[in-house]
């Protein structure tokens, strides 16, 4: 085993640890966007609720508690926005270190493939050079016998 098979083999262990910690962070960014759409959706029935309260006959505490709890909810929209937007940026960043580890596994696994192309043209030349000396053999012992 030669050096580049170590260092490919380490080049591989952090590019798949860049590549668990990217896919930490997405699965990060798809449980936020879930709790965002159900915010979401919580915030357009209280809206509603809201709308159909002041059209009817309704009690004021009852629509000062939706008001005050829809406003929450904003809030709370806006803190997983906030959050989404942190964790693709933490993505953006984690994609970059992937990319670089990546690239550094593909340069050595072509310096292995460069260094078993040189040991196969060393084989092929040495394995040459011992039929040509078979070969000169062969010419001197027919010369001899003629």
């Amino acid at each position: 085993m030669s050096c580049w098979d170590v260092l490919e083999r380490r080049a591989r262990v952090a590019r798949d640890a860049a590549a668990e910690s990217l896919s930490e962070v997405r699965n990060k960014i798809a449980e936020q966007q879930t709790l965002l759409s159900r915010t979401q959706a919580i915030c357009d029935q209280y809206q509603e609720k809201i709308v159909t309260m002041q059209s009817g006959v309704s009690h004021f505490g009852d629509l000062q508690l939706y008001r005050t709890s829809l406003k929450q909810m904003q809030n709370a929209v806006f803190q997983f926005q906030n959050q989404i937007r942190m964790f693709e940026l933490d993505a953006a960043h984690r994609q970059r270190l992937l990319a670089a580890a990546e690239l550094e596994r593909q340069k050595y696994v072509k310096l292995i493939e460069r260094d078993q192309r040189v040991a196969q043209a060393l084989e092929a030349r040495a394995e040459a050079k011992t039929l040509d000396e078979l070969g000169t053999q062969l010419h001197h012992r027919r010369r001899k016998l003629a």
